[in-house]
């Protein structure tokens, strides 16, 4: 979803109220996380919307696919951002305006150029890819010349059986019957997918999210401008069927920079039963960008560059999907005091959001399934960094004790956290 904002939706996000209604409570997405969305296949990293860069995205650590697709002459569905092949390939012209038989024949990373997206005017040299696609050059070892092709979604879907893909209906701003049929022919394509519960799709025409939503209202969604507007502006719902808000960091209107992810907005979207994914536009893409929204407790991020992402996320041990690591929005020990029979445990709040967290600290023996010392809970009230739980020792853990100081860790469970415990060593002082 990485364009510019129409200024109506800019004003909006001026105002971020709290959101009410009854959560979703049964939401999966809230658990999914936390997804390295590969946005458009990691559109800095590798050649915009092919295959090629779907498989070396997921290759290198991404966990989710983002894409956009509109419909050629003869209504068929293709994966690219533009809605016109001009930026990214050796044609010109609008898409809706093309067969899909004129489509398919254009190199799809003929101005890709590493780290900068599609560049023009460069020698051929900087364009690693190009002429691939047309079998001037050989492909890498693994793909095939159609891999660096303008994709057709079905082909994408029968590919990717079991990797989570978010969809977003392009069309031209100034042609609204464009983003309907589009719509419309997505619905019908996606009728055959209907059992898949990993996809989403998205457009920035609410008109065309909804269309969507009432042929298809088994495939969620995730809200258009006016969806969004209604949420962030009155609290009220951003429409049927949505599980996910996908924002931008930040929006700059005239000389205002409005702040749209905020800790405190990504916790009014949690508690109404909504995840968040993030997608970057006109925002620093960097380390230091993930780091702040990985802190702030989003459940995804749109990443431009996936492979940098996936770094970030192993060196920090985030929770995926796949449930290993730990949730970087939860509560871990920091020190344990000892006072006759009971430990008095320091803990605070992992990332910066608000959210009042609750769960059980363990202190063991060892290792982290050692013998068991004390068990105790814990609460951290919404706003607080840190609290502290009063954990009582057994007689046998006051014996082993009295024989020696041994190794101790803190096994903290986060109610409602993905992922394993937070474990950390602490000594009884």
């Amino acid at each position: 979803m990485r364009s510019r904002l129409p200024i109506a939706f800019a004003l909006v996000l001026a105002a971020l109220a709290a959101p009410s209604g009854a959560a979703a409570a049964s939401n999966p997405w809230l658990a999914k996380r936390f997804l390295d969305m590969a946005h458009q296949g990691g559109e800095d990293e590798f050649p915009s919307n092919t295959m090629f860069a779907f498989r070396k995205a997921l290759a290198a650590g991404a966990n989710t696919l983002e894409l956009d697709v509109s419909a050629t002459r003869d209504g068929v569905l293709v994966v690219m951002h533009d809605t016109s092949v001009d930026r990214t390939t050796n044609g010109s012209g609008w898409l809706n305006e093309m067969t899909w038989a004129q489509v398919s024949k254009l190199d799809n990373a003929y101005y890709f150029v590493p780290g900068r997206n599609a560049v023009k005017g460069l020698p051929a040299s900087r364009y690693p890819y190009r002429g691939i696609a047309t079998g001037r050059r050989k492909p890498p070892r693994g793909f095939r010349a159609s891999d660096f092709r303008v994709a057709r979604l079905v082909d994408v879907l029968r590919a990717f059986p079991h990797t989570p893909i978010n969809i977003e209906i392009k069309g031209r701003g100034d042609a609204p019957a464009e983003y309907m049929r589009n719509a419309e022919l997505l619905a019908k394509l996606l009728e055959r997918f209907r059992n898949r519960r990993d996809l989403i799709v998205v457009s920035f025409n609410q008109d065309a999210v909804d269309r969507f939503h009432q042929l298809v209202p088994s495939i969620p969604v995730a809200p258009g401008v006016a969806g969004i507007a209604a949420f962030l502006l009155g609290g009220g719902s951003p429409g049927d069927g949505v599980v996910a808000l996908q924002i931008p960091i930040t929006y700059r209107l005239g000389g205002q920079l409005l702040q749209v992810t905020t800790p405190d907005s990504v916790w009014k979207a949690h508690k109404a039963g909504y995840a968040v994914h993030v997608w970057l536009s006109d925002d620093t893409e960097d380390v230091r960008t993930y780091e702040t929204l990985i802190d702030e407790c989003v459940d995804g991020i749109m990443a431009a560059k996936p492979r940098l992402l996936a770094q970030v996320l192993r060196r920090r041990h985030v929770v995926g999907p796949d449930g290993k690591g730990t949730d970087p929005c939860s509560v871990r020990a920091r020190r344990a005091a000892l006072h006759g029979s009971t430990v008095s445990v320091s803990l605070e709040r992992r990332g910066s959001g608000p959210q009042p967290y609750s769960g059980t600290v363990e202190l063991r023996a060892g290792t982290a399934r050692g013998r068991l010392l004390a068990r105790g809970r814990f609460a951290l009230p919404e706003g607080a960094r840190d609290t502290q739980a009063s954990l009582r020792l057994g007689a046998a853990a006051r014996r082993l004790l009295r024989g020696g100081r041994p190794r101790v860790l803190a096994v903290v469970r986060t109610r409602g956290a993905r992922g394993e415990p937070n474990v950390t060593r602490v000594r009884l002082g």
